[in-house]
């Protein structure tokens, strides 16, 4: 597990995000091609970890994203990249059917 330590000495634990993601029917074509940039992109960056995009075998539409960054600021960099903004973008012009994130710590991870 990539840990680092504080001032304190205190190990500090990864943030991880995990996305849920309904895409519209009819635009999955061009949420595949954006997603594919972003997890690529995402992968490159320094402070990223890992960068999994899943999809559900109950419902093909439904997607989730599975990423790691060793701490905040490297969540703030990606944030500001241009493959992170397709994403955006692509929310924005009512892409999806739903988008729920969820912000936790990492704990035990490989």
């Amino acid at each position: 597990t990539p840990l680092k330590m504080s001032a304190a000495g205190d190990e500090t634990k990864p943030i991880c995000i995990v996305v849920e993601a309904e895409i519209k029917e009819d635009r999955m074509e061009e949420f595949l091609d954006l997603i594919e940039k972003d997890a690529v992109g995402s992968r490159a960056e320094p402070g990223c970890l890992r960068f999994d995009v899943l999809r559900s075998k109950d419902n093909p539409n439904k997607f989730f994203f599975y990423e790691a960054y060793v701490d905040a600021d490297a969540i703030a960099f990606h944030k500001d990249q241009p493959h992170f903004a397709l994403w955006t973008k692509f929310k924005e012009t009512e892409g999806i059917v739903s988008s729920v994130s969820h912000k936790t710590d990492g704990w035990f991870m490989s």
